[in-house]
C-alpha cells in the first residue's frame, strides 16, 4: 500500500500523528506518548512553537546552558549556549575564567555589510546593458522606497547597487550585486523583499530574471576577537613550550584542510551554540563561515596565532550576520531571555560576544589537543551522558565519577564499572550455622516449587546432604579427576562466581533420587547431622583430603568453599535467598 498522502498539511496535529504512527511505527501507543511527552503544558506557548514551522507534531529539546566569567571589552558576560555536545559549555566557561585574569577578550566589528543579488541572463550587447542600468539605477532605489523607509530611519538600507559581468563563467550571465546595512536586524526578509522589488523594476524584454536572493557569504560583515598575554603568564609547567605547540597546531590548521575542517568545527561549536540560543540562523552562519575559510581558494583555519617578542596572541576574524530584533528573536521566549541575559546587545555587540565564544571554544580544544589530548576532558564530560544512558542512580554516579577522576574514560570502561556495581550481591549461605540453615529450610513444604531443576524440596535437601557425605567419607563416588582438570577447575572455588543454573555433575543420575526420609523435617535433621560430622572428621584429621567428583582432591578449606557455593545454589533454587 502506498504511503504517499495528499492534503497532509490540512490535517490537525492529532490527525498528523495518527497517520504517521499507523504508517511508520510498530508501537503506536508508545510513539504517541513520546511525541506528546514533549508538548508544552502551556497550550498558548505550544501553539506559538507549532507556528514556527509547518507540519509540527512536537518539540525537539536541546540543552540550554550558560557559560559564565566572560570578560569582553572589559564588560562581564554570562553567555547562553544551546548545544547537545558535552564539554562545549564547560570548556568555554573554563577558558573564559582563564582569560578573565589576563585582560579578557578584545573584540571589534570590522564591517556589517550584507549582500543580496539579482541573477539574470542578457544576450545582447554589454554596452547597451550598462547604459540601461545607469539610466535606471535611481529608479531601482526608488522601487524599494516603501520597504526601506523604516530601515533608513534606523540608519540602514541599501548601500550600493552594482552591475557585475559573469559571462566569463557562464554565457549571458550577469547580476546586480547589492550591499545592505540592516542594523540590529538579521535582515533576510528585508533584503529578499528589496531584491524582488528591484528585479521586477529592472526586468524587460531582453533581461530574463533567474532569481533574486540574499547571500549567506558576507565577507564584509566581519568581526574580530582576540586574546593575548605574556607567554610567561600562560601558566603551566612550561608556558614557552605550550605556546610553541599551540602556535604549531594553529599553523597546521592553516595549511592542512583535513585538520582545518575539524579545527573550524570546534570554533562553530561555540558560535552555533550562541546563535541558536539567541534565535539566529546557525545554518546561515555555518555556511558563511566555511565559505570565508575558503576565500583564498584553499580551505584554511578561521583562527590565527602569533608568539612574537614574548607575547602570545590568538585571534579570529569571522563573518557573523546576526540580529537582535525581528524574526525568531522576537518570538521565541528563550531567545528573548538569552538577549536579556546578554544585557540586550545590539547586533554589533552580539557579533562580538559570539566571536569571543567561538575563540574560547577553539582555545579550549587546542589546549587540550596539545597537552592531555582531546579525549581526556571530552570523555570526562561524556561520562555523565553514558551514565544517563544506562539510567545510573545518584549513588552510582557519585561512585563512578570518583573512580574515573584520575582514570581514562571510555564507554566500555564505564559500562564495565557500572555493571560491577550492579552485580547482584550474593547472600552466601553460612552452611556451618545450623540455626541459619534450619530457618531457611523450615520455609519449605512438599508443595514448594523450584525456580529451576526437577527436584522437589525434600529431594534437594537430601541431595545437599548426600554430597556432604562424600566429604565425610560416607559416600564413595568412583570418579577419577585428572590433575590437569583439577588445576583448571579448582581456582573457581576462590572466586565470587556462583554455580551456574543447570550445572550437573557427571556422577549424578539424570532423574532425582527416590526419597530416603519420611518427611522434610527428617531430611533437615539428617543434613544437620552430616554437616556436624563434616566438621568433626576434618577437625580430627587436619591433613585430611577427599576427592570431589568434579573439582578433584580438596582439603577442609576447599570443601568449605564448595559447600558455601553448593548450599547457596540450592537455596536459590527454591527462592530461600
Amino acid at each position: 500500500m502506498s504511503k504517499i498522502i495528499s492534503g497532509f498539511s490540512k490535517f490537525t496535529k492529532e490527525e498528523k500523528i495518527d497517520w504517521l504512527t499507523k504508517n511508520y511505527f510498530h508501537n503506536q501507543t508508545e510513539t504517541v506518548n513520546i511525541i506528546k511527552q514533549y508538548w508544552n503544558i502551556d497550550t498558548d506557548l505550544q501553539e506559538l512553537h507549532d507556528d514556527f514551522i509547518e507540519n509540527t507534531i512536537s518539540n525537539f529539546y536541546m540543552p540550554y546552558g550558560v557559560a559564565p566569567n566572560f570578560v569582553i571589552n572589559d564588560r562581564e558576560y554570562v553567555i547562553p549556549m544551546v548545544v547537545e555536545e558535552s564539554s562545549v559549555v564547560a570548556a568555554a566557561s573554563l577558558v573564559a575564567k582563564f582569560w578573565s585574569t589576563r585582560g579578557g577578550f578584545k573584540t571589534k566589528v570590522l564591517g556589517t555589510t550584507k549582500i543580496g543579488q539579482v541573477h539574470f541572463m542578457f544576450a545582447g550587447d554589454k554596452k547597451d546593458l550598462e547604459t540601461y542600468f545607469n539610466q535606471n539605477k535611481t529608479e531601482l532605489y526608488a522601487a524599494t522606497a516603501s520597504i526601506t523607509k523604516n530601515m533608513e530611519k534606523r540608519g540602514g538600507g541599501i548601500l550600493a547597487i552594482n552591475l557585475v559581468d559573469k559571462t566569463d563563467k557562464l554565457a549571458n550571465y550577469y547580476q546586480l550585486h547589492i550591499t545592505f546595512e540592516t542594523k540590529d536586524s538579521m535582515g533576510a526578509n528585508f533584503i529578499n523583499s528589496c531584491l524582488e522589488a528591484i528585479a521586477k523594476k529592472f526586468e524587460n524584454e531582453t533581461i530574463e530574471i533567474v532569481m533574486s536572493i540574499l547571500s549567506n557569504f558576507v565577507p564584509e560583515c566581519l568581526v574580530r576577537a582576540e586574546v593575548s598575554c605574556k607567554i610567561d603568564e600562560l601558566g603551566g609547567e612550561n608556558p614557552q613550550k605550550f605556546a610553541e605547540k599551540f602556535y604549531q597546531a594553529v599553523k597546521i590548521a592553516e595549511i592542512e584542510p583535513y585538520r582545518a575542517v575539524t579545527h573550524n568545527k570546534g570554533i562553530m561549536n561555540g558560535i552555533d551554540a550562541v546563535v541558536l540560543a539567541t534565535g539566529n540562523d546557525f545554518r546561515a552562519i555555518e555556511a558563511g563561515a566555511h565559505a570565508f575559510a575558503s576565500r583564498s581558494g584553499q580551505y584554511t583555519s578561521l583562527s590565527h596565532c602569533s608568539i612574537d617578542n614574548g607575547i602570545f596572541k590568538f585571534w579570529i576574524e569571522i563573518p557573523l550576520a546576526l540580529g537582535t530584533v525581528g524574526g525568531l528573536t522576537a518570538l521565541h521566549p528563550m531567545a528573548k531571555l538569552s538577549l536579556e541575559m546578554l544585557q540586550k546587545p545590539s547586533a554589533r555587540t552580539l557579533m562580538q560576544i559570539t566571536a569571543a565564544a567561538g575563540l574560547a571554544q577553539n582555545f579550549a580544544a587546542l589546549r587540550a589537543l596539545t597537552t592531555k589530548g582531546i579525549q581526556h576532558g571530552h570523555m570526562k564530560m561524556h561520562l555523565q551522558n553514558i551514565l544517563n544512558q544506562f539510567e545510573a542512580n545518584e549513588s552510582e554516579k557519585e561512585i563512578i565519577t570518583a573512580y574515573f577522576d584520575k582514570r581514562t574514560v571510555s564507554h566500555s570502561a564505564v559500562v564495565e564499572k557500572l555493571n560491577s556495581l550492579r552485580k547482584p550481591i550474593i547472600n552466601w549461605v553460612n552452611f556451618l550455622d545450623e540455626n541459619i540453615v534450619r530457618t531457611h529450610l523450615s520455609k519449605l513444604n512438599i508443595a514448594s516449587e523450584p525456580n529451576f531443576g526437577s527436584m522437589n524440596a525434600q529431594q534437594m535437601i537430601e541431595h545437599v546432604s548426600a554430597v556432604t557425605q562424600i566429604a565425610n567419607g560416607n559416600w564413595v563416588v568412583n570418579t577419577f579427576v585428572s590433575d590437569e582438570k583439577t588445576a583448571r577447575r579448582k581456582p573457581f572455588l576462590n572466586t565470587d562466581a556462583e554455580l551456574q543454573t543447570g550445572f550437573k555433575a557427571s556422577f549424578l543420575a539424570e532423574e532425582p533420587n527416590e526419597l530416603k526420609f519420611n518427611s522434610i523435617e527428617e531430611a533437615i535433621d539428617d543434613l544437620a547431622d552430616q554437616v556436624a560430622l563434616f566438621v568433626k572428621v576434618f577437625t580430627e584429621d587436619d591433613k585430611r583430603t577427599v576427592v570431589h567428583p568434579f573439582f578433584g582432591e580438596l582439603d577442609f578449606g576447599d570443601w568449605q568453599k564448595f559447600q558455601v557455593k553448593h548450599f547457596t545454589h540450592h537455596f536459590k533454587q527454591f527462592g530461600l535467598l
